[in-house]
């Protein structure tokens, strides 16, 4: 599925227009999954060992199961989960952005990464200190300091940061800017019921 219908997939599970954005453009791609001939996904350890199912699913699945490596989930049990994990990222970003957001791409890149490190990362950065303090582009240019994993330079996260940072500035290609005036759109038409 492209990235276009992916985001708008996601809207109409109820994410929001950046949250959208972030799951079909930054999150889904880096991500990744596993999956068989089938297209059922099949969870694994990711590069540091961690039980990781869909699309960098960790800890519980939608059932509350703990997620362990083998275990099987359909694309719509995956979106599900993704869609229940953004919107946890998302309240969590909202809560500790003290500024108002650049742009709807600038806050889909911090969910993006939130959903990466983890709230707590984000909350004791550098990069949210200069966020808070009104220095987008410092915030931003921080999201390159981010590829280590388990003290180990990844080239992954390098180019998933670098995508990130691009956004969170406002630089984003043409297709996400098409799907961001359509998400708009068919959130404007669902609140105008």
């Amino acid at each position: 599925m492209s990235k276009h219908k992916l985001a708008k997939r996601l809207s109409a599970l109820g994410l929001s227009v950046s949250a959208a954005l972030a799951g079909g453009y930054l999150i889904i791609p880096y991500e990744g999954s596993v999956t068989n001939s089938q297209g059922v996904h099949i969870a694994y350890k990711d590069p540091v060992g961690i039980d990781t199912a869909c699309y960098g699913q960790t800890g519980k699945d939608l059932y509350g199961r703990t997620i362990r490596e083998g275990m099987r989930y359909t694309e719509d049990e995956c979106l599900q989960m993704l869609t229940t994990s953004i919107q946890s990222f998302e309240r969590a970003v909202d809560r500790i952005v003290k500024v108002e957001y650049a742009s709807y791409y600038q806050k889909a890149a911090l969910i993006s990464f939130a959903y990466n490190v983890g709230e707590g990362n984000l909350a004791t950065s550098t990069l949210l200190r200069n966020l808070n303090s009104g220095n987008h582009i410092a915030a931003c240019n921080e999201l390159s300091r981010w590829v280590y994993a388990q003290k180990k330079k990844l080239r992954g996260l390098e180019v998933r940061r670098e995508e990130e940072r691009r956004w969170c500035l406002g630089e984003v290609p043409y297709d996400p800017q098409t799907t961001l005036g359509e998400l708009i759109e068919l959130v404007s038409l669902t609140t105008n019921k």
